[in-house]
């Protein structure tokens, strides 16, 4: 005999994505953009030109995730079951990709610059750079704690972080051309610093993708979950488990569960320890009565 009972509890939006955040970056991104590109023009500083270039690309990510916010707030319908919720993870996954663009053009550019280094103006580089390195402080103080709750706003804070290292970048090379007229600088820590945001942006691209593709939270052990459902009163086997991420934090979770108990109390007893102990509140549970419990209870 089988017992299908299912629990489809879902996540209340306790961690929702502030767009006031992205915007607050949004407006503070453009205007440094725009200053470093005047800034790296009239430098002629690659270093301040490459960083511009990636403030573009940042202010087409803030976009992006506001997008990805919008339409990760849209209802569940009979379509989309699941909710919208995976267009925030294909957002960050976008920005991701972008960041990695970026670098491929920074790279070329570096490399016809090594052939051919032109004169670098480095008290206007520095300034630029100092004054680029302050906008992303201010946005990465306000984006750093609320990174941790959702992948946008994770993507949008790798973003700075990575315009933090073309600053830098930018400060290191102005210093450098200062105080040594050595001009190469300027292309050889272009190409430092753009391995630096491809490995800043890694682990955005592999966590994007395994919510895509639906894998086990790294958060969450399967055979832990498995050991604390057997260990329910009368839970014979544990079978069929299957856990995955709907979005940053949002975990669902589906599986079989023998037992000889009540179906109803086995279904409490497990929504309540996946809920309390692992956050999963999407759960589907299907019950399955051993033989001799069904024997037993219809002699009863």
């Amino acid at each position: 005999m089988l017992l299908l009972i299912a629990s489809n509890e879902h996540p209340m939006h306790s961690h929702d994505l502030t767009p006031r955040l992205i915007k607050r970056a949004l407006v503070v991104t453009t205007g440094l953009m725009v200053i470093e590109f005047l800034g790296g023009w009239f430098s002629g500083s690659l270093a301040l030109m490459s960083d511009a270039s990636h403030l573009l690309t940042d202010t087409a990510a803030l976009l992006l995730s506001l997008c990805a916010f919008w339409i990760a707030r849209k209802p569940m319908n009979p379509q989309m079951s699941f909710g919208y919720y995976r267009a925030e993870i294909l957002g960050a996954l976008l920005n991701g990709i972008l960041i990695w663009m970026v670098v491929g053009v920074l790279i070329v550019q570096a490399l016809f610059r090594i052939e051919s280094a032109p004169e670098v103006h480095a008290p206007l580089t520095i300034a630029t750079a100092c004054l680029g390195l302050l906008a992303n402080g201010y946005n990465g103080y306000h984006l750093h704690q609320a990174q941790h709750h959702n992948i946008n706003l994770r993507a949008a804070y790798i973003h700075v972080i990575a315009d933090s290292i073309g600053s830098l970048g930018a400060m290191i090379s102005g210093t450098v051309v200062w105080f040594t007229k050595w001009n190469l600088i300027d292309p050889f820590i272009t190409l430092f610093f753009a391995g630096l945001m491809l490995l800043s942006s890694w682990s955005l691209l592999k966590e994007s993708v395994a919510i895509l593709m639906e894998s086990t939270p790294k958060q969450i052990n399967p055979q832990e979950v498995t050991s604390d459902l057997q260990s329910l009163a009368q839970v014979q086997e544990i079978h069929d488990l299957h856990i995955w991420s709907l979005s940053l934090g949002r975990f669902a979770l589906s599986v079989h569960i023998v037992t000889e108990s009540s179906p109803q109390e086995t279904l409490s007893r497990a929504t309540e320890l996946l809920r309390t102990k692992y956050q999963i509140n999407h759960t589907t549970i299907q019950i399955e009565k051993t033989a001799t419990s069904v024997w037993n209870c219809t002699k009863s």
